[in-house]
């Protein structure tokens, strides 16, 4: 391969991305996936939900974060010729004390984008008994395996994506592929995912990376009109498939899916729903979440060829289109200031 101006490590979804926003702006890049490697972004849920219930919030800078995510993903769907976002209201069974601050909120002018109707009877049939349902809008969910695959595709037609080990020298340091003494790049991002907290180059990160699992169900008598939402996420895919989850899980970080972790998730389901569904597939995959939960992006204090841009966590979907813009600007423009909530200086002053 020859020399680039950029590597990105990783084609996860922060790397995928980072990719398309450099493509935009003209700038020579590769991307190197590493083959052993697995991607927490294929077997996410892929949701989208501007609001926080367990503290009845707005998600953090979704403001900003949602029409741009919503403009992004829509100019990727014709670029790549395949849908992949899917734009769907939240059903959310309510307690009677959660109505009454759901009604509360409702009128304040920072919720009545997101906070739609409340209704006194469910929609549709087949889920549980509760006070009321309120409706959020802005929801949905991205297809992260198939647009990731999509992804994948157009980079390897177009010669940008190859697949090796990435290896580091942690005093010097040098990137290198296995097998290969060649440095191929300037400079280099790591968009490793939970991966980064095995990388000694960037220990110093606080990550707490969280592993999650998710069933599969197949439920022909429940509507795919709403993603249901009710200490578990019930989200509709097509064909009367629904992905349901999740679970936190901080000391098993394996990849393995546990009969725990499916119980857990079984009794939170049938506690939401009363029709009959049948378990199709069951995954698990490690979230790389931040400590202090919000993105990292920034260049290595020591080594400045050296870029990290990580940390997108459980909201992932909706983090990465703008904050894939903002990497990209500190790459591309001289003394670029990112947030100071997202900065990797946070971590290494």
């Amino acid at each position: 391969m020859k020399k680039t101006e950029f590597l990105i490590v990783g084609q996860g979804l922060a790397g995928t991305m980072l990719a398309f926003e450099l493509i935009d702006r003209g700038v020579d890049f590769r991307i190197v996936s590493s083959p052993n490697k697995s991607k927490a972004s294929v077997v996410a849920a892929g949701m989208i939900n501007p609001l926080v219930f367990k503290r009845m919030t707005k998600s953090w800078m979704v403001d900003d974060l949602l029409p741009f995510m919503q403009r992004r993903y829509r100019q990727l769907e014709v670029l790549l010729n395949d849908t992949f976002y899917f734009q769907k209201q939240i059903l959310k069974p309510l307690s009677e004390q959660e109505t009454e601050l759901w009604r509360k909120k409702k009128h304040q002018p920072k919720f009545e984008t997101y906070i739609g109707e409340i209704l006194e009877s469910p929609p549709v049939e087949g889920i549980s008994d509760a006070f009321a349902y309120g409706l959020v809008n802005g929801a949905g969910y991205v297809n992260l395996k198939h647009f990731l695959e999509k992804a994948e595709a157009f980079f390897l037609e177009k010669g940008l994506l190859f697949f090796n080990e990435v290896q580091t020298n942690t005093s010097s340091g040098k990137v290198f592929m296995k097998d290969s003494s060649d440095v191929l790049a300037e400079r280099i991002v790591f968009c490793e995912g939970y991966h980064l907290h095995s990388n000694s180059l960037f220990s110093f990160v606080k990550m707490n990376p969280a592993k999650g699992e998710v069933l599969l169900i197949a439920a022909t008598g429940l509507s795919e009109n709403y993603i249901l939402n009710k200490k578990a996420f019930v989200l509709p895919v097509g064909n009367g498939r629904f992905k349901v989850g999740s679970t936190y899980e901080w000391d098993d970080l394996s990849e393995r899916t546990t009969e725990k972790g499916k119980e857990s998730i079984l009794e939170r389901l049938d506690a939401l729903l009363t029709v009959d569904y049948t378990i199709e597939d069951h995954w698990a995959g490690i979230r790389p979440t931040i400590a202090d939960r919000r993105p990292v992006l920034g260049q290595h204090p020591q080594f400045q060829n050296l870029y990290v841009f990580n940390g997108l966590g459980t909201k992932g979907v909706m983090l990465a289109p703008y904050f894939a813009k903002e990497m990209c600007n500190l790459l591309t423009t001289n003394n670029y200031k990112l947030a100071e909530e997202v900065r990797i200086e946070r971590f290494s002053t």
